[in-house]
């Protein structure tokens, strides 16, 4: 299909049927007329305030309501110009930075954001809330129009940066209609259904599931809360789009009104897929595991169970890329996947690893940049995760080395399973029985990590930079929410040694140090002023052992540097310890003691200078790596 724009396919639709409803929030539902007329208005007043030329720049659009960004997609295919979604939960550089990416001319947004978005480089910003009623008197609404050039851009996507930073990807119309056309071959949409996306608008999976269900004159099902299987069912959804880890919250639930679900984002085991196709109750009810990158508009392949000429021994350890969607083309160069956009072109390398046998579907075989190295030798995590996968106590399951890329050593990353032991996590040795016989003896990991859930991006993919480090090696640890560091088994032991080592130094300041605490001289209310002082000494004592005993392991996790951060960890407990028995031999010794006060300086605030020098070299050293995590 090519030829035309592709919200034109969304003005017939609203030609058609301009009463039936095109969109369902969780405050409104709008129909095809209201929305065709509400993008229209806004289109008309970014023709003539955006200070844009006529055709052909990029609007950025960063407002936090779905039916929003809906309005503001369609208003800027309107006026011809090209969209990018940005999430307003984005750390403001980095929103920074994606802006410059997408070339942003202007940028569509709310009053509230203006001071997130605004970036220096003077783009005009049009906030719809407070400029509301000059949309509304901007002049005719363009309803029907031709904006946009047949084969020009349509859309600034971006990648999800699950291995390094997203990058911009310019998609013109024909690469859109290509794939809403391979979608309808598939996907089979019509007007009488109703199509839930749970993707963040900033995704390319919402971008997908706008065209395939307002281009299909369908119901565009937005949720702005956690889906529920409830939700689903009253909502009468008959297609769903959701990512594996969205898609697991409903292993339990069954789905009456579905006919399809669409599983996206991340390959879905073969288990769960049979499992999710259980619960559709419904005859001929299906269940999709849809692959693409956003070189190819999330346009690749597709798989369902009907595509494998027979069982599989074990499907809890295979995971499906499938066949490419009709115009598309998918293919293995040295065992890498690589994708045809669905109008032709070249082909792009996906960073997936796949193989194949026959005429069959391609099998996923992880990402090759998940793979680290181990003593010089290159360690395949996906045939280790895999293997792991029917392990009784373990729900998922991510191995990675040493700050997740290269390491010393192999670390488990456990989400234990709703039957597992409380409290407990699989020990090394129970891995290395489950994992013998199916992987080298070299590949089983030296430490377990326990965790609630795994991290992931805005597209449902597992973000490996959030995985927590533990501190010790070979060390079982039990994490609270993943990828912010929070550990409850550290806290307990922080706790425990700061109470003691608090407790003893209030205990015995008046043994190690005599009379360094005798107030009985000093008049009131200056005595409780030096009361108070000696507690807050005790209590920094008590936090700088605490701090000793569980520190280093916790800054682990905020830098790359070993050997800086040991040092670092140390002058914070130097900075924190030292002040109890500072204060109490400096009130011990004569003002004119030359000698000793001399020593006393060396010996404490010399030191304390060049802890906090290196404190701000360390703190200075990790912003590099925090960053990096935070994209």
């Amino acid at each position: 299909m090519t030829g035309g724009s592709i919200h034109q396919l969304f003005e017939e639709r609203a030609r058609r049927a301009p009463d039936h409803i095109a969109a369902i929030t969780d405050s409104d539902r709008i129909n095809y007329e209201r929305l065709n007329d509400d993008a229209g208005q806004l289109a008309a007043y970014l023709t003539t305030n955006a200070g844009l030329p006529d055709s052909g720049s990029t609007v950025a659009i960063c407002t936090r309501r779905p039916a929003e960004v809906l309005v503001s997609i369609l208003a800027v295919l309107k006026a011809g110009h090209a969209y990018a979604v940005l999430n307003p939960s984005t750390p403001a550089q980095e929103l920074h930075r994606l802006l410059g990416l997408a070339r942003a001319g202007a940028v569509i947004t709310n009053e509230s954001l203006l001071p997130r978005v605004d970036d220096g480089h003077g783009r005009t910003a049009i906030c719809l809330d407070t400029d509301a009623t000059a949309i509304a008197h901007a002049g005719p609404a363009l309803r029907d129009s031709a904006g946009g050039t047949p084969g020009g851009p349509a859309a600034v996507l971006f990648t999800a940066g699950t291995t390094g930073s997203r990058t911009a990807v310019p998609t013109g119309h024909d690469r859109l209609l290509a794939a809403y056309a391979a979608w309808s071959e598939v996907y089979g949409l019509s007007p009488e259904d109703r199509l839930l996306v749970t993707a963040p608008p900033a995704t390319t999976e919402f971008t997908g599931g706008w065209i395939r269900a307002l281009c299909s004159g369908a119901t565009l099902v937005l949720p702005e809360r956690p889906i529920t299987a409830e939700r689903i069912t009253a909502e009468q959804v008959t297609v769903a789009e959701m990512s594996p880890a969205t898609a697991a919250l409903l292993l339990d639930e069954e789905l009456p009104s579905l006919r399809l679900l669409a599983v996206g984002g991340a390959p879905l085991r073969l288990d769960e897929q049979l499992r999710l196709q259980g619960l559709l109750p419904a005859t001929g009810a299906r269940v999709l595991s849809v692959y693409g990158t956003t070189e190819v508009a999330g346009c690749g392949t597709w798989f369902e169970p009907e595509q494998l000429p027979g069982p599989v021994a074990n499907p809890e350890r295979a995971a499906y890329l499938g066949l490419p969607f009709p115009g598309c083309a998918a293919e293995l160069r040295k065992g890498q996947v690589w994708l045809s956009p669905p109008e032709g072109g070249d082909a792009v390398p996906t960073g997936d690893a796949g193989r194949r046998q026959g005429e069959g579907p391609i099998e996923f075989r992880g990402r090759t940049a998940d793979r680290v190295t181990i003593d010089g030798r290159t360690v395949d995590t996906y045939r280790i995760e895999t293997a792991l996968a029917d392990h009784p106590h373990i729900q998922d399951v991510v191995i990675a080395g040493d700050r997740g890329r290269t390491g010393s050593r192999l670390i488990a990353f456990v989400v234990p399973s709703s039957g597992a032991p409380f409290g407990a996590a699989p020990e090394a040795s129970s891995l290395r029985a489950r994992l013998s016989g199916l992987v080298p003896a070299g590949d089983v990991p030296e430490a377990v990590v326990r965790i609630r859930e795994l991290p992931t991006n805005a597209a449902g993919k597992v973000n490996r930079e959030q995985l927590p480090l533990p501190p010790i090696p070979g060390a079982v640890r039990a994490s609270g929410k993943s990828g912010t560091g929070e550990d409850t088994t550290e806290g307990a032991i922080a706790a425990a040694v700061g109470v003691s080592a608090g407790f003893l130094a209030a205990v015995f300041t008046g043994v190690i140090f005599p009379g360094a605490t005798d107030v009985s001289g000093v008049p009131a209310p200056w005595n409780a002023l030096f009361v108070l002082l000696y507690l807050a000494e005790w209590l920094a004592f008590a936090v700088g052992m605490g701090f000793l005993a569980v520190g280093r392991g916790v800054m682990l996790r905020r830098s790359e540097s070993r050997g800086l951060t040991a040092a670092a960890h140390l002058a914070i407990v130097y900075l924190l310890v030292a002040w109890w028995p500072q204060d109490n031999l400096y009130r011990l010794t004569a003002k004119t003691d030359w000698p000793r006060q001399a020593a006393l300086v060396w010996a404490f605030n010399v030191p304390l200078m060049i802890a906090a020098l290196i404190v701000m070299i360390w703190v200075v050293a990790s912003l590099p790596a925090v960053k990096k995590r935070d994209k």
